[in-house]
């Protein structure tokens, strides 16, 4: 984990038309070009094995002021000067593209290390303000130590959209989830454990789903970095 705790993720579809050579481009160029950046600490890419959109990508990162430095700026400038055709701009015109800025809440404390794993599951949440205090007291008495049992199920991090704004030039942020929840999964079958099972429907998981709206829920298979078997 960074010093801040602070997490990019990105969401989105592409056309099947340029789909190939779109997925090249994010993984030599995209992503290359930001971790040359000091304070972009982990990237890794995931394609939907379940829930939508297909590609979503997540970034650790040292600080929201990365987002604000110059070289940042400088690449965020000059992707924005290419030819309209270019994957750059493509991908920032998708339609359903959604980037969220997050600071983590769950755990507080501790070094995150990024394991080699080969799935990540999340869960995006809106929750009316005078609920917050009990969602938040719900997953991290009840909720993760629950799933931290489920076989398979490695790690569990919990997040909030960063209030801070970012300069014009460090990108749109659009509309996003306000919490995020991300757990690495050795593989599919966690999530479809007996386990798992009993810990999202006990009585209070129920109590507030009725007052929570989930965004999203996808379990993401890694693209990016390949697996170190691979």
């Amino acid at each position: 984990m960074s010093r801040e705790g602070i997490l990019m993720m990105v969401r989105m579809d592409i056309l099947p038309e340029i789909e190939a050579d779109w997925n090249r481009w994010y993984d030599t160029r995209h992503i290359p070009d930001r971790m040359k950046i000091s304070g972009f600490r982990s990237a890794r890419r995931f394609v939907a094995v379940e829930g939508e959109p297909k590609y979503w990508s997540v970034y650790d990162l040292e600080s929201v002021e990365v987002l604000a430095s110059e070289p940042y700026l400088q690449l965020r400038d000059r992707e924005y000067s290419l030819p309209s055709d270019s994957f750059e701009l493509i991908t920032g015109r998708l339609p359903n593209i959604s980037r969220g800025l997050y600071r983590q809440i769950y755990p507080e404390t501790g070094e995150y290390q990024v394991p080699d794993t080969e799935f990540l599951f999340a869960v995006g949440f809106d929750v009316p303000p005078e609920r917050q205090e009990e969602f938040n007291a719900w997953y991290n008495t009840e909720h993760i130590p629950a799933l931290l049992q489920v076989p398979g199920l490695v790690t569990a991090r919990r997040f909030i959209a960063e209030e801070r704004q970012m300069p014009a030039r460090a990108g749109k942020i659009k509309t996003a989830p306000q919490y995020v929840a991300l757990y690495d999964v050795k593989s599919e079958a966690a999530i479809h454990h007996e386990s798992f099972g009993k810990a999202v429907s006990t009585p209070w998981t129920l109590r507030i789903r009725s007052v929570a709206s989930r965004r999203f829920r996808i379990l993401g298979r890694r693209i990016y970095p390949r697996q170190s078997n691979e």
